[in-house]
């Protein structure tokens, strides 16, 4: 059975009570997959990414695969 991935990145920021999704990247599992979010959050300075997988093309029922949290993009207006 083919899996589908997709990733979507996350804005954060604790002091404003943020967390909204950004945007979604469809992944391709040919190439590392760690690298390729890594190139997401770098492009949308996102500091949560989260990967979800699907058993279907449509991607309506999505279950999530993986977290990936990037400290160099965390907000920082607490500081």
């Amino acid at each position: 059975m083919t899996q589908y991935y997709i990733a979507v990145t996350y804005d954060v920021c604790e002091r404003n009570n943020l967390y909204e999704d950004m945007n979604e990247y469809p992944l391709d599992m040919s190439i590392d997959i760690d690298k390729q979010v890594r190139e997401f959050a770098k492009t949308d300075v996102a500091p949560i990414i989260k990967v979800f997988e699907s058993d279907t093309s449509d991607l309506k029922e999505l279950r999530l695969y993986k977290e990936y949290k990037f400290k160099e993009y965390e907000c920082g207006c607490n500081q």
